[in-house]
């Protein structure tokens, strides 16, 4: 007496066909994975964008209710124990990022250029914090993500 299996695997050409198709699926999934990297630290640069500006206007606001916003040297007391140096109302470039609350992962000069620690090019990939010059001409900054690779 014979029996005859009903199980049957997979053929040699069906594997192949599978092994295929996945190569050219990672073929297009590799390099947008990749990409991400430099987007997550555009993004990390935005951000530290938006928080300059938010802490400057911060600082800015409290020097206006000291009265000193108009003067060329002083400095504003932001809260819990934190004073910052400010020139015009606005926080001097060495002094802004002690109005930032966390630098996880970013590095400074603390003169005013801040970038993710991970980028290879920080000079292609940073933000700058220029200090203002007069009471007419206030704090800036501006951001440079050409190669945050």
């Amino acid at each position: 007496m014979q029996k005859h299996s009903s199980e049957q695997g997979f053929t040699l050409i069906e594997l192949i066909v599978v092994i295929v198709i996945l190569g050219i699926l990672a073929a297009f999934a590799i390099p947008r994975f990749v990409n991400l990297q430099d987007d997550a630290r555009r993004s990390v640069l935005q951000g530290v964008s938006g928080s300059l500006q938010a802490a400057s206007a911060l600082v800015y606001s409290k020097s206006l209710i000291n009265g000193t916003a108009s003067t060329a040297s002083s400095s504003a007391n932001i809260g819990q124990g934190v004073t910052i140096a400010t020139a015009f109302g606005y926080p001097t470039a060495g002094s802004i990022s002690q109005a930032l609350q966390n630098l996880t992962n970013i590095s400074t000069n603390n003169s005013g250029t801040f970038w993710p620690t991970s980028a290879s090019d920080s000079a292609n990939c940073e933000v700058v914090y220029t200090a203002a010059t007069s009471s007419i001409a206030p704090a800036t900054v501006s951001t440079n993500s050409s190669n945050c690779s």
